[in-house]
C-alpha cells in the first residue's frame, strides 16, 4: 500500500470552512475552476465523494465529514508542532484584542482558557471585551472574535469551537400554575423571556414538522445571567444553552418543555481576518483555543 498522501487536502479544508468554492479559491489565490478541479481530483484519488454540491448548497458527505475532522485535527497538530519549534527560538509577546460572547460562556468557559494561555506566555497582554454588539473585526482592530449562533457572510476565517444543545425550560413553580404545553404554538399563551434570539425555530423529532415562533418576551435582556435568574424565579419560559441549563434540569430546578420538539444547537465559532501575515502571538492563541475546546469538550 502506498504511503503517498493525496494532494488537495489544504484546498478541501478551505472549501469546507469557507462553505464556498469561490471564497476558498479567493483565500488561496486560485481560480474557482482550479479549486473545483483539485477537489474532484482528490475525490477521484480517494475513490469516495467528499462533498455534495448543488447550485445553492454545499455539504459534506458522511465520508467527507470524517475526512474533514481527521484532516483538520492532523493539520492543527502539525501547525502546533511547527509553532512549538518556532517558539523554542522566539518568545511570544505583545497585545491581543479579543471580543467574545459574555455571560457564563465568556466568564466561566472562555476566560479561563485565555488566562491559562497568559500563564504559559507571560509577555502576552490580552484585552478582552464582552460587548454584545456585532463588532467589525477589521474596523474595530480586534484580532479575534468569538461568536455564537448564525454568522453573517463575511470574509473572515471561521473555526468552529463547539456546539451546544438548546433547551426550552421553565421552573416547576411556573409550570405548575400554567396549562400544559402540547406544541410550540401554545407558547403564544405563555410568558416568554428572551435574549438576543428573536425567533425560536422548532423541529418535531417524530414528524419533522417545523414551527417558527416570533418571540414577544415579557422580559428582554441579552445578559444570560438575567434571563436564567428570571427563569429560575418562575417569571416565564426561556431558551437556554446546555452550559446554563443542564445541571438545573438534572437537579429539578428547571423543567425541560416540549421534549419532542428540538431547537437548533448554538455553534460557537472563532473568527479572525484572512491574512497571510498573522502575527505569531495571534496564531498561537488561535491554536491554543481550538485545542482547549477539543480537550475540554466533555467538561464544558
Amino acid at each position: 500500500m502506498s504511503n503517498h498522501l493525496p494532494e488537495g487536502i489544504r484546498e478541501f479544508l478551505a472549501v469546507v470552512e469557507a462553505h464556498s468554492f469561490s471564497k476558498a479559491a479567493e483565500q488561496l489565490n486560485i481560480s474557482r475552476a482550479r479549486m473545483s478541479q483539485i477537489i474532484s481530483r482528490l475525490e477521484k484519488d480517494m475513490g469516495v465523494q467528499l462533498l455534495y454540491r448543488s447550485t445553492r448548497s454545499l455539504s459534506l458527505s458522511p465520508a467527507g465529514e470524517t475526512f474533514y475532522q481527521l484532516s483538520r485535527q492532523g493539520i492543527d497538530q502539525l501547525e502546533h508542532a511547527v509553532l512549538s519549534a518556532k517558539n523554542a527560538h522566539s518568545s511570544i509577546s505583545g497585545q491581543i484584542r479579543v471580543n467574545a460572547v459574555g455571560g457564563l460562556f465568556g466568564e466561566k468557559i472562555l476566560a479561563p482558557i485565555l488566562i491559562r494561555f497568559m500563564e504559559q506566555h507571560p509577555e502576552i497582554e490580552i484585552e478582552l471585551s464582552f460587548s454584545s454588539t456585532r463588532e467589525d473585526l477589521i474596523e474595530s482592530q480586534y484580532d479575534l472574535v468569538v461568536r455564537m449562533g448564525a454568522l453573517p457572510n463575511s470574509n473572515l476565517i471561521g473555526r468552529k469551537l463547539t456546539s451546544y444543545t438548546n433547551y426550552l425550560v421553565a421552573s416547576p413553580s411556573y409550570i405548575g400554575s400554567m396549562p400544559k404545553l402540547k406544541s410550540p404554538k401554545d407558547l403564544l399563551d405563555h410568558a416568554l423571556i428572551n435574549g438576543s434570539v428573536k425567533r425560536w425555530s422548532f423541529t418535531n423529532t417524530i414528524s419533522n414538522e417545523k414551527y417558527e415562533l416570533p418571540v414577544q418576551g415579557i422580559l428582554k435582556c441579552s445578559n444570560g445571567h438575567v434571563v436564567m435568574l428570571a427563569t429560575l424565579s418562575g417569571t416565564g419560559i426561556s431558551r437556554q444553552p446546555a452550559y446554563y441549563a443542564q445541571h438545573d434540569i438534572q437537579s429539578g430546578r428547571l423543567v425541560e418543555l416540549l421534549p419532542n420538539w428540538t431547537l437548533p444547537p448554538s455553534d460557537v465559532t472563532l473568527l479572525y481576518p484572512q491574512s497571510r501575515n498573522m502575527s505569531l502571538r495571534v496564531k498561537a492563541l488561535v491554536d491554543y483555543i481550538v485545542e482547549a475546546f477539543k480537550i475540554d469538550h466533555d467538561s464544558i
